[in-house]
């Protein structure tokens, strides 16, 4: 007898929807069958679609900015992506400079971690290193994670990766990260608002990209938030290159910046022109995964001051990350958000419905609708009013409800190692 039977919803399995039942013991799928078999609970999934529980491979909960920590941590943000349909986010470890810091780094994360009620994993981070990147790529590996982040900006807070850490890194069999923009070209100090974009221009973005692929690439580099659709094309169809997209870039451009309450936008990098997310939206193809940045602050801190610099940088939107793609590009855009991800990260026994996989499901309804009203804990949603087709029923994470018919139950997600 099995612990949970999901019946007769439509399944998606390897890229196409069979109507078939999942059987599920022990946290583990056992079976999909159009079989009856019996279980001690059922799901009655009929006009459902049940997917694979997403994978958000970019989130930073609890981010601590010194003077400011980003308002969702890890128990609050965990809700929110359970009610988005996602099962594991890989959040980051502090910035390090030296190899030495990295345990401790990875330790503190995990304790704070403890309060998610999805499944998480880790990327480490490194700041303006200055270690040895050989000893630091294998202690990455023996803490169970398989990517690196680094940035080829902000100098003014420390965290630049120099070009020949950066090459090294590349040279070694693992995901280096990177968020690409062209630190020569960004102005941190900028404090127009409305002019915002001029201050980190969508030519820093292509110049780093431009770099990037300059350098001898041996393991996986995996490109963060692409935010244009020319940066898109610059690394479509490169060999072991993989590229990340958000949703807010799909749905806004840099004229938000001039509203009244521009400062809410503000995010880096920065929305484009409407023709560069136009080509974006064009080049979904090219695009192998779609992660949030989900780092939101109250309305009060983005409303704090009047200078763009002085204001903390990231938006929410984790509990509706899949709706807003759904409905631009409708089923095209579920390996995106979950196959993809545990493929290049790695995270064996998840994103695909099959047996002997963890049982991390969505239950969607295609059918029904859903107006965007805040975000976590936070106080206000970029995507505030809009009105999505389709509506999220339960998730599961490893069998387990983690939101069954819209209401969160207690839960207790686990570290997931990245191979």
């Amino acid at each position: 007898m099995c612990d949970l039977a999901v019946r007769g919803g439509k399944v998606y399995i390897e890229g196409d929807f069979v109507e078939t039942n999942v059987y599920i013991n022990d946290g583990k799928i056992v079976k999909l069958t159009d079989e009856t078999l019996s279980s001690k609970e059922e799901i009655d999934a009929r006009g459902l679609f049940v997917l694979p529980g997403l994978i958000d491979p970019h989130v930073h909960m609890a981010l601590d900015l010194g003077a400011i920590t980003s308002c969702d941590d890890f128990e609050s943000g965990s809700v929110a992506a359970a009610k988005g349909g996602v099962t594991t986010i890989l959040d980051f470890l502090d910035p390090v400079a030296h190899e030495d810091d990295l345990i401790r780094a990875f330790e503190k994360r995990y304790k704070i971690a403890q309060k998610s009620i999805i499944d998480f994993g880790f990327h480490a981070t490194l700041s303006s290193f200055h270690g040895d990147i050989g000893k630091i790529v294998k202690q990455v590996k023996q803490l169970g994670m398989s990517s690196v982040k680094v940035f080829t900006t902000y100098s003014e807070s420390g965290r630049m990766i120099e070009k020949e850490h950066l090459s090294a890194l590349l040279k070694h069999n693992i995901i280096t990260m990177v968020h690409a923009e062209d630190d020569a070209l960004v102005d941190a100090s900028w404090e127009d608002i409305a002019t915002y974009e001029s201050s980190r221009p969508l030519e820093a973005e292509l110049s780093a990209l431009n770099q990037l692929l300059e350098m001898k690439i041996k393991g996986k580099l995996y490109v963060v938030h692409v935010s244009s659709g020319s940066g898109v094309e610059k690394l479509a169809g490169k060999p072991n290159v993989f590229v990340e997209s958000c949703p807010q870039y799909f749905y806004y451009d840099k004229r938000v910046f001039a509203l009244e309450n521009g400062s809410l936008y503000l995010l880096a990098p920065p929305f484009r022109g409407a023709s560069e997310k136009e080509k974006l939206k064009m080049n979904i193809r090219n695009i192998h995964t779609i992660g949030t940045d989900h780092c939101p602050f109250k309305k009060t801190e983005k409303t704090a001051s009047d200078k763009a610099s002085e204001i903390p940088k990231g938006v929410g939107g984790i509990a509706y990350s899949f709706l807003l793609m759904y409905n631009l590009y409708g089923n095209s855009i579920i390996d995106k958000m979950s196959t993809n991800v545990a493929d290049i990260f790695g995270l064996k026994g998840k994103g695909r419905i099959q047996a002997g996989n963890d049982a991390d499901l969505m239950l969607f309804d295609p059918e029904g609708k859903t107006i965007v009203k805040g975000s976590g804990v936070c106080d206000y949603s970029i995507y505030d009013g809009l009105s999505l087709k389709g509506s999220i029923r339960s998730t599961l994470v490893r069998g387990k409800f983690v939101m069954k018919d819209g209401k969160i139950t207690s839960a207790n997600g686990r570290y997931v190692r990245g191979e």
